[in-house]
């Protein structure tokens, strides 16, 4: 016996020694062997600090990817940082920060958020909800340039979604981003809180509440314009805006805040020390002599720099009304210029603070400015100011109708417009509606006097975005440039010119988004080709340099392109019908006279960062780099499965459509018995007689990359996880063998409101080769439920036939709807079968609302699998359910065949759906949160635990068991007061009867005998009957339901897990369950006790002791499990405390279950920890361990589950808001494939949760074991020689 301590976990390895004189030699060599393992292991690098430790193995098995946490809304503000102003500190390296905030933060806001209804279609019970809220995407990150890596990324809000945001479906921001030049991010959120994030590093700079001092207008307050924080950047300060009245409805101020600590900016001589005063936008407009009488409210526009020399800023304001739609509609002709002086002084404390002092106020002059100008109304929240110089600024906006862009230059010494032009719709391009967007292109923020047309110009370039109706459905959006002409005279009539494409088809070109740098003369745009040519969305480059900007010629065109390049290929989705592959927003990041980086942003999801450098002379093409990729749909990940790589068909394999069913076919014969004893025979030929045994030694001395992969392959490590992001309406597939590659990627109906993953079976066992994990499962369905715009149209669900592993569609159909979809019940073929048109060997059986049923794919095979099924499961049928979260009701049903009915034809409809069972949840007194179901497919080791005893402890194993979590309505709690005559009774007869054990009541026979530590079910959780009025109420329900039957089998109550002040009908924070075996395991915060309880139930069928079991007596077992007629379990309870809030749970699960198993628990500080099974076991005993309890391996209980380092998967690495954590099992039992997702990283890992006992570390040391076999060969046969000498000799003396 040998103690190792690699410096990881103690080991004792013992080895059963010979005692034959002839085999004592092996006796050295086992513990040469064994010593040189525990050398090699000291020498991997035992450690004594955790930290140290998950550095040492981070990246082994494990891999994490991270987004820019930007969801379906994408990359829409996005600015260069450059590291440069401080090289030795910071290094040279270039950042990108990037939000889904407003790309102007200064921009107006717009009406208040819409108070629109969810979308009820999306809640589909028992397939699992999309856990992301796309409304409360809040990221703030920052990335490199060259190699797209997130450097760090933040929450930029303070709190939650809440009110009408939560109701709304459009997504409104809640934070705005300001990234300024001196390597400070700052971000406002929606409660007032400014930070400051060092960009190199994102460490928190600045962190102060802006409105905590701000004094109230009215006795609403102040609150941001329309629920959006804005941030006005004027370089030697910044600002925001707020504005009194219900939701910010009122006139707007400006707030100035310094840049250095966030503190509000007062006014000089400003009295009050306890308040912040605010330059009112009506107040400035009185000072300007702006009359305001046709006009309902003041607006504050823009804040710019005048001079940084005098610290003196230009502040703009304007009168507006609200349209209709709720737009700010403005004239030029109700503007006014405030210049405001900044002035540094010695506060009574000594500290040195900034005031302002107004120094003049002005209307804007616009007599000489064109009528069309004038008089035409603008959209505010379209304005954009240019500075084209110290003295002049213009202003763009969109008008009103949305038909004309309209520019008006302003001298700023005089506020008097120069010039000005109204430009139409049709001059911008023949095909648009209307326009949407003006974006104008800065380099640095106008550092060193650089303009977007190059340095000392004074030109800009202008991208100007409109809706093509070519497309009524869906309306495209294109991009057109144009050329501001700032210069003194304003170019006349010319102060626009649009930059034409080359050729005579201008206005068939679709450039989904352009960019522009002057230093490179070069434009580069994204567009989308048409089916014909293949559908591709291209990115390519044209020169067009300042010379060609800059003459004044009537038009101003571009070079045909000069090299393309494809943005999103066929195996990321590319070329498909969906338009998932336009390009939403083209981000020039860097731009020099070597070339320009631009990324493209798809609807997709896909964010790709492209180089373009000039062509280096007249021959040649311009260079086209792609740098780098990244799945923006990883950051929403609502589901996951994994699929087996092991016999994965080569992409090249698959351009004929029968060679899946061949390979398949080969892959089937490979495996049988004979051919692999042939296989060994010919590899053992090979090695022998082939010349290739010092070669094959040699290999097993050093491990390769290649020698990896094949035994991640045979062992089961190499998966590909499929993975589903509802709200990009993607699927993406990674290799979990090669950290994370993507494999594969597709889109799905851009309109659907749901979608779904369909593989597997409804039960499947270890060996079946059709079932969950079997490596030829690589056949799912994904479906999508997509609404009709037409109130007569019935919807469809549309269906695609995939592979898994490669991506490849099989088939694929869009089928009519007669009702919602309420339940989703996956089927599979039991026999292999060649492919058809419009089938797919995974069929989904679809239940409706209506209770009517349908099967997908429509087709005979599909129709004879679900008959199948129905008999496969016994005489009693095929059994589903559904569940009405409206209602409260849950219905288990039976599908049955209608008498006479045939298969065989399509559009047929044979099957029907029987009322089994209902039981109601009282929707006035109670809310589903959540349901969960057992994993499909569990292997379950042991009917039995054996306890320490030798008495056997039965599981009760209800494949049909769910587990239903709901939630106390706000007027059940306030409706649970005592009854006049001040008895124990309340005054409600749904919580007397909780109380009363009803809910927690359950029948066995007399002949089973209670387990140990088993009370009443219900009595450790659910107050007696004779509780007192005075005791907490419950708010808090998980019920443990029969599927089949629908009956509650058991249900545990829980107090002080809603919040008091929550409002009626908002929804809580959510319940995580996780179902394994006989285990129910939750968790919920406990508002009292501040901290996350973690509930444990264990069911159980009852107890056989040690002596009910002999040879001749066994007890009365009943072989066969009826939901209709079996007992309700005993069930064991158990509540434990965490001090992490928990956001999502899961179990690891191992091809045999024969290792223990561990539930992990995705925490809220962005980590993902392991807790053994046997800590949460509820008959830990309260008091000292008995003799039995300690054989067993039971501990003490605690409250309080420890944390450990060593027991925390994510190690080093953060795992930001997981929602979900799925698990599989690999070909060696002792190891557990994991992934958590749900936010916006994905993390993989491979656990041993009883360590690796069937598998040698990746560094033992093979070639110590391969010299010491041979060394052992040698050895033998020399010692048998010299033995048999020895005999011979002995012999003849």
């Amino acid at each position: 016996t040998i103690n190792i301590d690699d410096g990881r976990r103690p080991r004792t390895m013992m080895m059963n020694l010979p005692s034959s004189p002839r085999r004592l030699l092996v006796r050295p060599l086992a513990a040469l062997l064994l010593l040189s393992l525990a050398a090699d292991r000291r020498h991997g690098g035992a450690v004594g600090v955790a930290s140290a430790l998950h550095a040492d193995e981070a990246g082994l098995n494990d891999f994490l990817l991270k987004s820019a946490g930007h969801g379906d809304v994408g990359v829409t503000y996005g600015r260069l940082v450059s590291t440069s102003h401080d090289p030795a500190r910071y290094g040279r390296e270039k950042v990108w920060v990037t939000s889904q905030s407003r790309d102007y933060p200064s921009a107006v806001v717009d009406g208040p958020v819409g108070d629109d209804d969810d979308d009820d279609d999306n809640d589909i019970v028992g397939i699992g909800n999309d856990g992301s809220d796309g409304r409360d995407y809040c990221a703030v990150a920052a990335r490199n340039v060259t190699t797209g890596d997130v450097i760090w990324r933040t929450n930029a809000c303070s709190s939650g979604v809440v009110g009408s945001r939560r109701r709304s479906k459009r997504f409104v921001p809640r934070h705005a981003t300001l990234a300024s030049v001196y390597l400070t991010v700052f971000s406002l959120d929606d409660s007032g809180i400014l930070r400051g994030w060092n960009s190199p590093n994102g460490a928190l700079v600045l962190d102060a509440d802006v409105l905590a001092g701000v004094e109230a207008g009215d006795e609403n307050g102040f609150s941001f314009p329309g629920g959006v924080p804005r941030l006005l950047d004027a370089r030697l300060a910044i600002g925001t805006v707020v504005a009194g009245g219900d939701n910010g409805g009122g006139d707007e101020s400006l707030l100035l805040l310094d840049t250095g600590a966030g503190q509000p900016i007062k006014e000089e001589g400003y009295h009050h020390q306890h308040s912040t005063s605010l330059l009112s936008a009506r107040t400035l407009l009185g000072k300007a002599r702006v009359s305001g009488k046709r006009h309902s409210r003041a607006r504050i526009l823009d804040m710019h720099v005048l001079d940084e020399a005098s610290s003196r800023i230009a502040v703009w304001v304007a009168w507006s009304t609200n349209d209709n739609d709720g737009r700010a509609i403005g004239l030029f002709a109700s503007m006014a210029f405030v210049e405001v002086a900044l002035t540094s002084k010695a506060a009574p404390d000594g500290r040195i603070v900034t005031v302002y002092q107004i120094a003049r106020a002005a209307a804007l002059n616009v007599l000489d400015a064109g009528a069309d100008v004038v008089s035409a109304p603008l959209a505010l929240s379209s304005l954009r100011m240019v500075r084209t110089d110290d003295h002049r600024a213009t202003m763009l906006a969109i008008s009103a109708s949305g038909t004309q862009m309209l520019a008006t230059t302003i001298d700023l010494a005089a506020t008097r417009s120069r010039a000005s032009q109204a430009v139409e719709i049709d001059v911008l391009h023949p095909y648009w509606r209307s326009i949407v967007s003006i974006h104008v292109e800065s380099t640095d923020a106008g550092v060193d006097g650089k303009t977007s047309a190059g340095k000392d110009s004074p030109y800009h370039i202008v991208r100007v975005a409109g809706l093509d109706d070519r497309y009524p459905m869906s309306p495209r959006r294109t991009e057109s440039l144009l050329l501001l002409d700032g210069s003194p005279g304003g170019g006349g009539d010319a102060l626009l010119r649009r930059v034409h494409g080359a050729g005579k088809g201008d206005e068939e070109v679709h450039q989904d988004a352009l960019a522009y740098c002057a230093d490179a003369k070069t434009a580069a745009a994204a567009s989308q080709q048409y089916q014909d040519e293949g559908g591709q969305t291209m990115a390519s480059s044209f020169s067009i340099g300042p010379v060609e900007l800059w003459q004044n010629s009537r038009q101003v065109t571009w070079s045909t392109p000069l090299g393309n390049a494809v943005i999103v290929p066929p195996s990321r989705g590319g070329g498909d019908s969906t338009l998932h592959g336009l390009v939403k927003y083209a981000h020039l990041v860097e731009c020099s006279e070597e070339g320009m980086t631009v990324v493209f942003a798809t609807k997709g999801g896909m964010t790709t960062a492209f180089r373009f450098e000039p062509p280096s002379g007249p021959e040649f093409d311009a260079a086209i780099e792609q740098l780098w990729s990244s799945e923006e749909a990883l950051g929403s990940i609502s589901s996951a499965i994994f699929l087996d790589e092991t016999h994965a068909m080569a992409q090249s394999d698959l351009s004929a459509e029968g060679n899946a069913d061949e390979e398949e076919e080969k892959a089937m014969r490979n495996l049988q018995f004979v051919n692999r004893i042939q296989s060994q025979l010919s590899s053992f030929k090979s090695f022998v007689g082939g010349g290739g045994a010092l070669s094959s030694l040699a290999s097993l001395a050093l491990v390769s990359d290649e020698k990896k992969a094949e035994r991640g392959v045979a062992f089961g490590f190499a998966k590909i996880s499929v993975l589903l992001s509802q709200r990009l309406h993607r699927i993406v597939a990674l290799d979990t063998a090669v950290k994370g590659r993507v494999v594969w990627s597709t889109n799905l109906h851009p309109l659907a409101s749901w979608h779904r993953l369909v593989h597997g079976g409804q039960f499947a066992g270890l060996n079946d080769p059709h079932g969950n994990g079997g490596v030829h499962d690589h056949e799912m369905l994904s479906l999508s439920y997509v609404r009709s715009e037409e109130s007569s149209s019935s919807p469809v669900v549309e269906w695609k036939c995939l592979d898994g592993t490669t991506g490849k569609v099989f088939s694929s159909e869009a089928v009519s709807a007669s009702a919602p979809v309420a339940q989703i019940a996956p089927l599979r073929s039991l026999a292999h079968h060649p492919h058809e048109a419009r089938s797919c060997r995974q069929v989904a059986l679809i239940v409706h609302s209506d209770l009517s049923v349908s099967v997908i794919p429509d087709t005979a095979r599909s129709r004879v699998i679900v008959d199948e099924a129905m008999s496969a499961t016994g005489q009693n049928g095929l059994f589903v359910h559904t569940v009405d979260r409206k209602s409260g009701e849950l219905r288990a049903l039976r599908v049955s065949r209608k008498p006479g009915a045939e298969l065989q034809s399509r559009g047929s409809d044979p099957f029907e759906l029987v009322t089994v069972g209902t039981t109601i949840f009282d929707p006035l007194e109670e809310r589903i949160v959540n349901v969960a179901y057992p994993r499909r497919g569990e292997v379950i080791q042991s009917p039995s635990t054996v306890l320490g005893d030798d008495a056997l402890l039965l599981k009760y194993l209800n494949p049909h068991l769910m587990v239903v979590v709901t939630e106390a309505t706000k007027s059940f709690l306030e409706g649970v007061t005592p009854v006049s005559d001040g008895s124990d009774e309340t005054g409600n007869g749904f919580y007397n009867a909780l109380v009363g054990g009803y809910y927690g009541s359950s029948s066995s026979s007399g002949q089973k005998r209670k387990p140990l530590g088993a009370s009443k079910p219900g009595a450790a959780d659910v107050p007696s009957s004779n509780a007192s009025a005075n005791a907490a109420v419950p708010s808090l329900f998980i019920s443990l339901v029969d599927s089949v039957s629908g009956q509650i089998l058991h249900r545990v109550s829980h107090a002080h897990a809603l919040a008091s002040d929550l409002a009626e009908g908002e929804a809580a924070t959510g319940v995580p369950v996780v179902v394994s075996e006989n285990w129910v395991v939750y968790a919920f915060f406990n508002r009292r006790t501040r901290r996350t309880d973690v509930g444990v139930l264990t069911l159980h069928e009852g107890m056989i002791d040690k002596n009910g079991i002999t040879a001749f007596s066994a007890p009365e077992q009943e072989s066969s499990f009826s939901s209709l007629e079996s007992a309700r379990p005993i069930v064991l309870s158990k509540t434990f405390g965490l001090a992490k809030s928990v956001t999502a749970l899961g179990v690891t699960t191992t091809k045999a279950g024969i290792s223990s198993k561990q539930f992990l628990f995705g925490t809220a500080n962005d980590q993902v920890v392991s807790v053994d099974r046997r800590s949460l076991d509820p008959r830990r005993p309260n008091g000292e361990l008995k003799e039995s309890e300690k054989m067993e391996g039971l501990t003490r209980y605690a409250p309080l589950l420890p944390i450990v380092p060593l027991r925390t998967p994510s190690h080093m690495y953060e795992v930001s808001s997981v929602r979900s954590i799925s698990s599989a099992s690999a070909n060696v039992e002792s190891q557990s494939l994991v992934i958590a997702y749900g936010g916006p990283d994905v993390f993989f890992t491979r656990l041993a949760p009883s360590k690796g006992f069937d598998l040698l570390p990746d560094d033992f040391n093979r070639g110590l074991l391969t010299v010491v076999l041979v060394g052992l060969i040698i050895l033998l046969n020399v010692i048998q020689r010299m033995n048999k000498k020895k005999m011979v000799t002995t012999v003849w003396s």
